[in-house]
């Protein structure tokens, strides 16, 4: 495997699915700490460029997860590969409004705030966002977030005109070297190809485990899979296709309001690593994204050599952790109409933000003539599956909205489900939930129900 680390291009034949951040310390890189080691507090964060169209394109991503196979042919950059002579305006910043106490966690917030400078790409994204896979045993967010709103406001001032990495090296918030990057890069490229092994999507639930040992990894957003197209009659999503491409997708926000919804799954470097596919074969009963595309009634395409059959979503799910996928098939994209519907997500968890669904619902249908058409209602942590409640679907067709029609379709979703006690919540506490999700798609739609229900 071949890379470019900070400024030098390195060679490894390490296993592939080593992780990347027990590589860098190994290798002397000491600015890249270890806390959780599942990228839950964004101390070891890194920087991952992929060239795509002579530019190089920056993440913030948790190298604790992330396997050395995925950073083949791209730019990794640790704290040690931003630092100049000097502080940086972004180090300078911290430093001046107190935003580091011990210090452990500042090269993670440094990263991560480089990042969200480096990457014009972002929309409905703000500077808390950009931090938010970021935790602080004992500084205080508020300094940090002093220091945030500094460097944002100082680096708004710059010229792009010659590009966003030649103004912030311009304005020494970034080496020099990173102008030489996109042809170093060029130089360490490999064509993907199909091939035999183990196929591995994001892998943010995998790499959790951190002895894991994998022969032969494929990865799908090497081999193309992580594309976003459409035409005149659907838009595709690859299944390597990564949720926060997913969530600021224009294809997907012109039709519906995805970057608000997804916006609570995970944090922003988890979000830029996990995948669609990968959220959808891992079979969880409470899969955001799963129980998204259930409710936009998505197809899949599905590839075993030369062959592929699509079928619907809402049929891949068999039982508990069971799929109708033939051995050594893989899913290679997911679909739906190239058209506008009413489209909300409902979600609840123990906190609000980067926490696993106890509950969690999507709606999707088209209003005209005050009546109801085409409805899909999902659902999730309320049986062994992904639900997809079709006889509640069944009974909303070509429906009035009214109070008494929303709280029928409740009852018969209720009569679809089975959840059971677990550590999220009691079956019946799970019961109340998907009502009152339900509750919840309708009164978006029509406010004065909220009385009503």
């Amino acid at each position: 495997m071949k890379f470019i680390l900070n400024r030098e291009i390195m060679e490894t034949n390490e296993s592939p699915s080593l992780h990347t951040l027990d590589f860098l310390r190994k290798n002397g890189i000491k600015g890249v700490k270890e806390g959780c080691h599942e990228g839950d507090c964004g101390a070891c964060m890194v920087l991952v460029g992929e060239l795509k169209d002579d530019k190089v394109i920056y993440k913030a991503i948790n190298s604790c997860m992330l396997p050395l196979g995925k950073i083949t042919g791209k730019h990794v950059v640790t704290i040690e590969g931003l630092n100049l002579e000097k502080l940086n305006p972004v180090q300078q910043a911290i430093v001046d409004e107190g935003g580091s106490q011990c210090g452990f966690c500042t090269p993670g917030f440094v990263v991560a705030l480089m990042a969200y400078f480096m990457n014009e790409n972002l929309i409905n994204t703000d500077i808390i966002t950009a931090i938010e896979g970021n935790i602080c045993r004992c500084t205080g967010y508020k300094s940090i977030l002093r220091a945030a709103d500094s460097a944002n406001r100082k680096i708004a001032t710059l010229d792009y005109s010659k590009g966003r990495i030649s103004a912030l090296v311009s304005a020494e918030y970034l080496p020099s070297y990173f102008l030489e990057i996109p042809e170093m890069l060029k130089k360490i490229q490999i064509q993907p190809k199909l091939k035999k092994g183990t196929y591995i999507a994001g892998g943010t639930d995998l790499f959790v485990h951190r002895n894991i040992v994998i022969q032969d990894p494929v990865f799908l957003s090497e081999l193309g899979f992580d594309k976003i197209w459409s035409d005149d009659n659907y838009i595709f999503v690859g299944a390597a296709a990564d949720i926060e491409s997913i969530r600021i997708s224009n294809e997907l926000n012109t039709l519906f309001d995805t970057a608000s919804h997804l916006s609570n799954v995970s944090s922003l470097p988890i979000r830029q690593q996990a995948t669609i596919g990968g959220n959808v074969v891992n079979a969880s009963p409470i899969g955001d994204l799963t129980i998204y595309f259930l409710a936009l009634d998505a197809d899949i395409g599905l590839l075993l050599g030369e062959e592929r059959r699509i079928i619907k979503l809402k049929d891949l799910f068999k039982g508990y952790k069971i799929l109708d996928l033939e051995d050594g098939e893989i899913l290679e994209w997911f679909r739906i109409k190239n058209e506008k519907r009413i489209l909300s997500f409902e979600k609840v968890a123990k906190r609000m933000h980067m926490d696993i669904a106890s509950v969690n619902s999507a709606f999707s249908m088209k209003y005209k003539d005050n009546k109801i058409t085409e409805p899909h209602l999902s659902g999730g942590g309320i049986g062994p599956i992904p639900m997809y409640l079709e006889k509640t679907c069944q009974y909303l067709e070509d429906k009035e909205i009214t109070a008494d029609v929303v709280k029928e379709a409740a009852r018969i979703a209720d009569s679809e489900i089975s959840p059971i006690d677990d550590v999220r919540g009691t079956a019946r506490y799970k019961r109340l939930l998907l009502r009152q999700l339900i509750y919840a798609h309708f009164v978006k739609l029509v406010p004065e129900l909220e009385d009503l229900l």
